[in-house]
């Protein structure tokens, strides 16, 4: 499981845009569908760790009105030299029930990132929970 996360946004700096949301069964990050500002990002992300054989998996909704410029969420890392490279992401299209996004992650030390990227236009909520990252052959046949 992740240790250390910062949360933020685009540009109003720590834990604007994602909430922390208490159910009976634990808590989820939630970007909510009534914030206003159109195209904005949330992101978690960790300190450098050694990637080396590992896996991620995260369960999603989606919630949007936007027929183009989808809301999207995506799983990246960060190298040593400060690259982003994104492994994985949804589709944008509407998604009411857990969806699983699952990322092999490169070999070496990285940050991984999770963003939830907000729709240019209309209505638009996100979910994501259950977030692990455990050695890939841990997961069975992926």
């Amino acid at each position: 499981m992740f240790t250390g996360l910062l949360i933020f946004s685009k540009k109003y700096g720590l834990f604007i845009l994602c909430l922390l949301i208490g159910t009976v069964y634990g808590h989820y990050a939630n970007m909510l569908s009534s914030d206003s500002r159109l195209d904005y990002f949330a992101r978690l992300q960790t300190p450098y760790m050694n990637t080396t054989d590992m896996c991620l998996e995260l369960y999603y909704q989606l919630k949007s009105t936007a027929i183009v410029s989808k809301p999207i969420i995506q799983i990246g890392v960060i190298d040593e030299e400060k690259q982003l490279t994104y492994l994985a992401s949804s589709n944008g299209d509407n998604r009411t029930s857990w969806e699983r996004l699952f990322a092999r992650l490169p070999d070496g030390l990285h940050r991984i990132v999770i963003e939830g990227r907000r729709s240019a236009t209309h209505y638009c909520d996100m979910s994501i929970d259950d977030v692990v990252v455990q050695p890939c052959d841990q997961f069975g046949e992926y």
